[in-house]
């Protein structure tokens, strides 16, 4: 199992470098020139970007990806402020009680911001309606995975069997995209909590490194470690409204009959009461990026989807994502003690 590890921690390392790379980045996102301003809004100093995961990590690398050239063109560099901690918590309660001035950013995921607050009500700190949705950024799906035994056909061969019998799944944590994409899969196919029962882990590689060595029956593993390490899996169905391209051969859940959409989603956000002006120079750029075809297609070799969606939306996208998020939590009775 070591041995497992080992192989994630080098290919978490690679594609970081290779994140690196494609981004022409080194820790600090260094700013050119200042191009010629349209939005009416330009940063006085330094842009902090608050990530609230640690170094090297899947959204840290997104992060440093996106923001590469944002600076760029705002005239001014972007830092970024690693400030790991209670699953994206902790930067996220920093951020939000920031300054509002646009001087301060959030890369925010789904986990922390539309299913964290519904279980963690005592740690966290912000309205996940309240900041500022500045630009979406990307989508990121999961796909049902198993040790490769060849004991299973198919979904519906999962199911029937799962509904006859004792399975376990593991998750890295209560309102983990792994263990939310598990229930939402076993209530549209009526799979109770006795037959699939949850093994929580401390992260997405132990939960791999579980799958991989029989530890656990089934997980919902993040298409960047499927992607590298799908030959030594049984990869079932992708919890996204649509195939992906790293995983062509792959089928979707609603494609094998169960209307399910369990990506996380990815973007950036402000503090609440951050100036109109900078919200809108700052999306811009983002946008700009986000349309970028090397941009995209480094997306995609990464493990993700580019957004898809105007900018302009973002805000009502997050407040539907919260609500959403929600009710599977409630129906799931997901619940921590704090």
């Amino acid at each position: 199992m070591k041995a497992l590890f080992h192989i994630e921690r080098r290919a978490a390392r690679a594609r970081f470098l290779a994140g690196l790379a494609c981004a022409g980045l080194a820790g600090m996102l260094a700013a050119a020139p200042a191009a010629a301003q349209e939005d009416g809004w330009k940063p006085e100093k330094p842009i902090r970007l608050i990530v609230p995961y640690a170094p090297g990590g899947g959204t840290d690398v997104l992060a440093r990806l996106v923001f590469s050239k944002v600076g760029d063109s705002l005239g001014q560099p972007v830092v970024v402020e690693n400030r790991p901690g209670a699953n994206g918590i902790i930067g996220t309660n920093l951020a939000y009680e920031s300054k509002p001035d646009g001087m301060t950013l959030l890369f925010a995921a789904a986990d922390f911001i539309s299913v964290a607050p519904h279980i963690y009500k005592k740690v966290v700190k912000f309205d996940p309606d309240g900041s500022a949705a500045v630009a979406p950024a990307a989508k990121m799906g999961f796909v049902l995975s198993r040790q490769k035994k060849g004991d299973f056909k198919d979904l519906s061969d999962i199911v029937a069997k799962s509904k006859a019998g004792h399975y376990t799944y593991g998750h890295w944590g209560p309102g983990s995209m792994a263990q939310m994409g598990m229930e939402l899969l076993k209530a549209k196919a009526g799979i109770g909590n006795d037959s699939m029962q949850e093994i929580p882990y401390t992260g997405a590689a132990p939960v791999m490194n579980a799958v991989m060595g029989g530890q656990v029956d089934f997980g919902f593993v993040p298409t960047p470690l499927a992607m590298a390490s799908g030959s030594r899996l049984d990869l079932f169905a992708l919890g996204s409204p649509a195939r992906f391209p790293g995983l062509p051969d792959v089928p979707t859940l609603k494609e094998e009959g169960y209307d399910i959409d369990a990506d996380t989603w990815f973007g950036v956000l402000a503090p609440p009461g951050t100036p109109q002006a900078a919200v809108e120079a700052i999306r811009r750029q983002v946008a700009r990026v986000i349309a970028d075809p090397a941009v995209q297609r480094s997306l995609t070799e990464m493990g993700y989807v580019p957004a898809t969606f105007p900018p302009e939306e973002f805000a009502a996208f997050i407040k539907a994502e919260n609500a959403r998020w929600g009710e599977v939590v409630r129906n799931a009775g997901i619940k921590v003690e704090e």
